[in-house]
């Protein structure tokens, strides 16, 4: 049995500041996170600092490194928070809430994301409140962790103990434009299209600007000509006038009909986009979440 004596004059608040530190490796990130000033944290810090008498973190470079007691001290108490939170939420109802927020892709269009939120809507009396990701400007953790969203799906894959972050699914991605284009066929070459005016989807998410970039490499000299937040507007851009885009495979094959869209092959296959799933972990103490999770696996 713990010495609630002991417990009673220890601050457990500054286990909880500490982990923060560990996790971030950053006394101004700490403070975001928990709400508090950096002086806060830099003062409880010193006074968990004098407790074990040991400096717990220490200067390298431009950022700080963990000493061999935080180190040790992280792997032991990591663990016994974890179940701390578990016990406290517990405590609260097993049910899901009415609201089941979701932020994702604008479209959900893939047969795995579309089947997902139809087994939700399975869920008697459930609501679910979906939300454009890459229109926000908070990241999934942030998202996740002050509990703005029960599910994140994402482009970028998260390392984080408090959350689970798995892949959902891969998807190709594809250059198109209009049926009807006057100059471009379902085949050509990197010098054919570098002729043709494109679209640009302009959003701050990792994976989109990171293959922006990647494919600069064979089109460093493309003429973006239109740009919007709003992939329904680079759609509506493409069906309108003589531009190409590059989309996902399954936006291409749910719209191309209604919008008469084309495929163009190029001499080599685009990059896939990877789609990751991502929610607390404490969320698993839920059994209504647990029937949710299956109903991703399933």
């Amino acid at each position: 049995m713990a010495n609630l004596y002991d417990l009673k004059r220890f601050d457990l608040n500054l286990l909880v500041i500490f982990e923060c530190i560990y996790q971030h490796l950053s006394i101004s990130k700490a403070a975001e996170m928990l709400f508090i000033t950096p002086s806060a944290v830099s003062q409880s810090l010193q006074r968990l600092r004098s407790q074990l008498n040991d400096p717990l973190f220490v200067r390298a470079g431009k950022g700080i490194t963990p000493t061999t007691i935080a180190v040790n001290l992280h792997q032991h108490l990591s663990k016994n928070l974890n179940q701390l939170e578990q016990t406290i939420n517990m405590m609260t109802s097993a049910d899901l809430d009415k609201k089941f927020i979701i932020y994702g892709p604008q479209l959900f269009s893939t047969p795995e994301l579309a089947n997902f939120i139809n087994a939700l809507l399975a869920e008697p009396d459930l609501q679910i409140e979906y939300h454009d990701y890459t229109s926000i400007n908070d990241s999934a953790e942030n998202l996740l962790h002050y509990r703005k969203a029960d599910i994140v799906f994402t482009t970028s894959q998260i390392y984080n103990r408090a959350l689970v972050c798995e892949k959902f699914y891969d998807a190709d991605t594809v250059l198109i434009c209009r049926e009807d284009h006057p100059r471009l066929g379902s085949h050509a070459t990197y010098e054919e299209i570098l002729q043709e005016k494109f679209t640009y989807y302009d959003v701050q998410d990792s994976w989109i600007k990171r293959n922006q970039h990647d494919n600069e490499s064979f089109m460093v000299e493309r003429n973006c000509a239109f740009r919007s937040s709003s992939f329904i507007s680079v759609m509506n851009a493409i069906y309108q006038a003589d531009l190409i885009g590059i989309v996902p495979q399954p936006y291409f094959t749910m719209l191309r009909a209604s919008l008469r869209l084309k495929e163009i092959t190029l001499p080599k296959p685009l990059p896939k986009v990877s789609i990751y799933v991502c929610y607390n972990r404490a969320s698993l103490n839920s059994e209504a979440f647990i029937r949710v999770i299956k109903k991703l696996e399933s």
